[in-house]
Parts: structure tokens; C-alpha cells; sequence
């Protein structure tokens, strides 16, 4: 088992190299997103496949030699007593399936509170999505169908329209199926770190893909880019969802208006 994780391990790190160094800076985010998931179901695949090679066989001459009993000496040192050892396996499993338990309930808590909040506010028909308008002031987040908006800001139109287009494309492009399928493996193997980097990957492509949506349709690369900058004081780190001003670093405005 683990060598299995090693090796698991080692083409995790190898593939996440490689997205690091050649295809982020590129503008296929389309593709970059199924490389990301495509290389971790990859690295727990290949490492299962063994690939045996037949030995060769060399014919030797069997010599037969009768030997005498007498020739062997009797040994008659007292046998040693036997110590049994504790075998730690079964505590290590017992604590990783502990962790693990405990990690994935905190996981169910955060999704049931997500959830929650959409049965106790008022919910608008948004396209293909939901919009769940909420009291507190917020930055606009997305989690499954759901867009999370202020409810002052929505209700005095006072909300820019790129923000909107980029929360619907984060719903319509399903990015919150990948959230969670990175979230649960984290969960799980939460003594290896590289699914932190992988997450972290798998969201900042996601807001490639909202900002290229954005652009796409608007048509205006410096006004959206504005409408980011003016976001950025308001800072709302919603477990799970995807938020608007997420990583909004000099790599994603100068991936705006970098070619395809």
C-alpha cells in the first residue's frame, strides 16, 4: 500500500509540474481544466498496473548426492522463548479512518450550512441558475446552481452585469462538481499536501473560465477588469463556493487579454 502511495504520489507531483511550467500560462483553460482532473485520476490508475516479464530459464545438470544422517551434528541449545510483537497495523487504520470520518463530517456540515442558507432566504430564477438573496453584505458567490447576492445590491440594480455573467458561467460550467470531488480526496488523503495545490490549480482555472465568459460577452476587457479591482476591498472566503475576487492576482488580469 505504501508503495502504491508513493508512486501515486510521484505522478501527481510530476503532472502538476508539468501544468505549472507549460499549460497554465496558456489559454486553453477548457483543457487545462480536464488535465487537472484527467492527471489525479491518472496517478491513482497507473501506479495499479504491474507489468511482469517472464524470467529466463537456464538448464543445469541435477547432481544427486546420498548424505549420511551422521554427518549433520544435533543441536542441543536450549530453544529461545518466542516474544510476540504488537502489530500497529490495525491502529493505523483504525486512526486514518478516525481522521477521515472527522474531516468528511466537517465537509457535510459546511455543504448542509450552504444549503441551508438557500431554504431561509428568497430565491429569483436567474437563466440556468438560482439566485439566493441574502441580508448580509457580500462579495457574490456561487455553490451548485445557486448564485449568493446581496439582497440591497441586487433589489437597487446597483450590481455591474459582468458579475452576474461570471457567477452564471461558474454555474452552467458545473466548477462546484469539481470543488468537491478535489474537497472529498483531500479529506481522505489528508497526510498527502500536493491535493492542496491541486485545488488551489483547479479554482484559479475556474475563474479563467468565468473571466473568459465574462469577456466573451461584454466585450470589454478594462471596464470588467475595474469592476474586479472595486471588489477587492470586500473580502468574503466562502468555504466551497466559488468567489468572484478569488486569487485576483497580476497572472489573471494579464490572462485577460492574453491570445488564445
Amino acid at each position: 500500500m505504501l508503495v502504491y502511495i508513493l508512486k501515486s504520489t510521484f505522478c501527481l507531483v510530476l503532472l502538476l509540474g508539468i501544468y505549472h511550467l507549460f499549460l497554465e500560462k496558456e489559454k486553453m483553460h477548457q483543457f487545462n481544466r480536464f488535465y487537472l482532473l484527467g492527471s489525479i485520476l491518472f496517478s491513482f490508475i497507473v501506479p495499479s498496473f504491474t507489468i511482469t516479464v517472464a524470467p529466463t530459464t537456464i538448464e543445469t545438470p541435477i547432481v544427486t548426492e546420498t548424505v549420511s544422517l551422521d554427518q549433520f551434528p544435533i543441536d542441543t541449545t536450549p530453544q529461545t522463548q518466542i516474544i510476540e510483537t504488537i502489530d500497529y497495523t490495525i491502529y493505523s487504520i483504525g486512526l486514518y479512518i478516525l481522521i477521515s470520518s472527522i474531516l468528511l463530517i466537517i465537509l457535510s456540515k459546511k455543504v448542509y450550512t450552504l444549503l441551508n442558507k438557500v431554504k431561509r432566504n428568497q430565491q429569483l430564477d436567474y437563466f440556468s441558475a438560482t439566485v439566493v438573496l441574502l441580508k448580509e453584505r457580500i462579495v457574490p458567490y456561487t455553490f451548485l446552481h445557486y448564485i449568493f447576492i446581496n439582497k440591497h445590491t441586487y433589489q437597487t440594480e446597483s450590481l455591474e452585469e459582468q458579475i452576474l455573467t461570471h457567477e452564471l458561467a461558474h454555474v452552467e460550467q458545473k466548477h462546484s462538481i469539481d470543488v468537491l470531488f478535489i474537497e472529498v480526496l483531500q479529506n481522505l488523503f489528508w497526510f498527502n499536501p500536493i491535493f492542496r495545490y491541486y485545488k488551489k490549480a483547479i479554482q484559479l482555472n475556474h475563474e479563467f473560465l468565468a473571466d473568459d465568459a465574462v469577456i466573451n460577452s461584454h466585450k470589454n476587457i478594462s471596464e470588467y477588469q475595474q469592476v474586479l479591482l472595486n471588489t477587492t476591498a470586500q473580502n468574503n472566503n466562502i468555504y466551497l463556493a466559488s468567489n468572484l475576487n478569488y486569487s485576483l492576482t497580476k497572472k489573471r488580469l494579464l490572462m485577460m487579454t492574453t491570445p488564445s
